[in-house]
């Protein structure tokens, strides 16, 4: 592992001068593209997120480990902070602490401070032979040193290695934060330390805990102890589990060593049936009104962060006074309030949370005089793992290339309104890990514009936006293969990857009918009097999105958005129903046996890990009548494990049932056999209602030949994907038998 680790590390190494790397500056490409982006070229060290500036040279330090007694200059805001995060780095990295020839020495420099909120976290980290010096103002800055230090250590031969250089770099945005949804399912304070200490070194720094919502109340009340009583809780949801107010400020004080700032949300006055039920009131009367101020006074207590949550959205406020004298409370308690936006907004001063432009139309323009936190687009519970790195990727956070007094920031959003089995359902039902590591690339480095037409399509090879993708998945599966081998992190590399899509043919409300794609590959077909050709430009990636969840997201309220993000087929589809084609080929220089990692429109995820459709009957891959062939042989679907149960609201039926394997990304792949050569992949993927369902409203699928060791999904690594010939190819057909096709084109 250490000489594949220093292999990557010290690739590519051409110039002997020093090298620039990479800014958040400069102008990358003539064709639009103004992300910053790390040059290719020259890019040496798999840092996510990618530092803003980093000029490194053509030479290496080895050293045997660290001396002890580094210099910290007087004055520094907790110093004993920097030296037990220094003392995590060399227990995480096995880099001994000793005098011995060859030790490298750290030197602790205290800058001057600069003004705003993102200087406090800028440091510069530069590397000499047998020195490396870090500099900052204040302890975030330092923190976040040690962290990028963390990542450019490479072990190796009778040591280890860094490269001779320096770091500038400082965060575009003031708030990258990570909201977990407490109140639904309650995670034990050992699993959020443990997800924090790994989110910590990615440069996340806040931590948002929704402690209380309709399911349950999950923060310790001492003048209202039946609130956190069992019978408060719906009998899925953890009853009786809570944290009590001395764990909170433990796990407070744990994050600031982390550099991260602890905000809660106490939501008010909706999404407060468990403080109904506790109480035998409800928030807007009276006594509801005094029960509330005694809360946030005791919540306020417990955390010092200035930004304190009250929700305030979903919720029709029918006690004038409630929000104003709940808002007045807090700001006597020296606290900022932070609200849901669509919601309650009780004033100018208000910190706006942003969440409805996808859902419900409300873009960000009409926050833009007020102080917000973006989280359009970073809901967590919406996303599934291929996809969801490209829709993060391409984001630009506050729609702003960097924050200002007004856009503080974003926050990843993992909501869980369906019940849970276990906590650790997180880190797998949701593609956690792979996105919050691409969230907190883009959050740290911003970006020049968003770029809507890319966050359901994945961008086309030759373009500097698909240069840029590729080379932040090499910087991706670096970090699921070296710092998360033991948890699950479900993202395999898919740039290469591409298709042929065709439709839609007209299914007429019978939505496994076969149609002559499955017959005979050709240029094109005739159905029902229209001609259906295949799209001239290939889709890229594993997952494709025939027409992405949002189009379709208001269906049942007749309201579209078709062109919200658009997909390759968006034009085609318009709002039909239909049966689409999907045609790769995959070529094996060997006969070997490997995985294939698929799925269709998705069973999940309609919010927080819900079953949004009914289960595939058994034999098939989906209810909605997609399948897949391999080499003209339709691959046997997985034995499902869970029941087809209908909507019957919230609270009870299938939202209280856990999922098992529903996602593609988070059951075990199955096995196929690819023959030597030339491989032949056709899916079918159908939209359509039918047998009494409506609940679907994604249109897409996954299909990726992968690794499997039981726990991550992997590269299967001499595989290539030669772009898919017609002409009246027929089933069966291998490669000597059309077009010559090389591996790349």
């Amino acid at each position: 592992m250490n000489r594949i680790m220093t292999n990557m590390f010290f690739r590519l190494r051409r110039v002997a001068s020093a090298v620039l790397i990479g800014t958040g500056t400069t102008a990358y490409a003539a064709n639009g593209w103004t992300l910053p982006t790390p040059k290719t070229d020259t890019a040496t060290a798999p840092l996510i997120p990618y530092p803003a500036k980093v000029v490194l040279k053509n030479e290496t330090i080895r050293f045997s480990g660290f001396l002890p007694g580094e210099t910290i200059p007087e004055g520094v805001e907790h110093a004993a902070w920097i030296r037990g995060e220094l003392a995590d780095v060399c227990s995480d990295l096995k880099i001994p602490r000793n005098h011995k020839s060859g030790a490298c020495h750290i030197v602790f420099e205290r800058k001057p401070s600069g003004t705003g909120a993102l200087s406090k976290e800028a440091y510069t980290l530069a590397i000499t032979d047998g020195h490396i010096k870090i500099g900052a103002s204040e302890f975030g800055g330092f923190f976040n040193a040690l962290q990028t230090l963390r990542q450019l250590v490479k072990a190796g031969g009778d040591g280890f290695a860094l490269p001779q250089g320096r770091i500038e770099d400082a965060p575009a945005f003031e708030i990258r934060g990570v909201m977990l949804d407490v109140g639904r399912n309650h995670m034990p304070v050992a699993f959020v330390k443990d997800m924090v200490r790994r989110l910590a070194r990615y440069k996340i720094n806040l931590l948002h805990l929704h402690l209380t919502d309709d399911p349950g109340w999950r923060f310790q009340t001492r003048n209202s102890p039946q609130l956190t009583a069992e019978k408060s809780s719906w009998p899925t949801r953890q009853p009786g589990k809570f944290y009590t107010q001395e764990e909170l400020k433990e796990l407070v004080a744990f994050c600031a060593k982390l550099n991260v700032r602890v905000v809660p949300e106490i939501d008010m006055p909706g999404h407060s049936a468990a403080f109904t039920r506790a109480m035998g009131f409800g928030m807007q009367t009276p006594q509801g009104l005094a029960a509330m101020k005694e809360v946030v006074g005791e919540a306020a207590a417990v955390f010092p962060d200035p930004l304190f949550h009250i929700g305030s959205d979903e919720v029709r406020v029918h006690m004038k006074e409630f929000m104003p004298e709940m808002v007045a409370r807090l700001r006597t308690l020296g606290k900022e309030v932070v609200c849901w936006h669509p919601g309650n907004i009780p004033d100018q001063d208000a910190v706006l949370m942003c969440w409805g432009d996808n859902e419900a139309g409300h873009s960000l323009s009409e926050v833009k005089n007020y102080r917000y936190i973006d989280c359009n687009g970073f809901y967590l519970d919406w996303m599934d793992s291929q996809s969801g790195v490209l829709q993060t990727f391409f984001q630009q956070p506050c729609e702003a290339p960097r924050g200002n007094g007004n856009a503080l920031g974003g926050v990843l959003c993992v909501w869980t309104d369906g019940a849970l089995s276990s906590e650790r359902r997180i880190l797998e039902q949701y593609p956690f890990y792979p996105v919050a590591l691409t969230f907190a690339e883009r959050l740290w480095r911003g970006a020049a514009e968003k770029r809507r037409d890319l966050m359901a399509t994945f961008p086309q090879k030759g373009t500097a936006a698909w240069a840029a993708l590729d080379e932040f998945e090499n910087r991706l599966i670096w970090h699921r293969d070296h710092a998360f081998r033991r948890e699950p992190f479900a993202y395999v590399k898919q740039s290469e990857i591409r298709w042929r899509l065709i439709g839609p043919f007209n299914h007429k409300g019978v939505n496994d009918t076969s149609f002559e794609p499955e017959k005979v590959i050709k240029d094109e077909y005739i159905c029902d009097g229209r001609t259906l050709k295949w799209n001239e430009s290939p889709a890229y990636g594993g997952a494709v999105w025939f027409r992405h969840l949002w189009a379709m997201f208001n269906m049942h309220r007749n309201q579209y958005r078709l062109d919200h993000w658009p997909t390759p087929m968006s034009e085609k589809l318009g709002k039909d129903s239909g049966t689409c084609y999907a045609l790769t080929y995959v070529h094996s220089p060997i006969e070997q046996d490997v995985h294939l990692m698929f799925g269709l429109n998705g069973m999940w995820g309609h919010s927080g890990g819900y079953r949004s459709a009914r289960a595939p009957e058994p034999g098939s891959w989906d209810f909605s009548g997609g399948n897949i062939w391999l080499n003209d042989k339709p691959v046997p679907a997985p034995h499902w494990k869970f029941k087809s149960l209908p909507w019957t609201d919230w609270g009870k039926g299938r939202i209280e049932v856990p999922l098992t394997g529903e996602g593609y990304f988070f059951r075990p792949p199955v096995k196929i056999h690819l023959r030597k050569g030339v491989n032949k992949i056709l899916v079918r993927s159908v939209f359509g209602h039918w047998k009494g369902d409506e609940g679907e409203r994604k249109w897409f699928f996954c299909a990726m030949p992968v690794q499997w060791d039981g726990c991550h999904f992997t590269e299967v690594t001499n595989l290539t994907y030669p772009y898919p010939v017609l002409n009246g190819m027929r089933q069966g057909a291998t490669k000597s038998e059309t077009h010559s096709q090389k591996p790349h084109e």
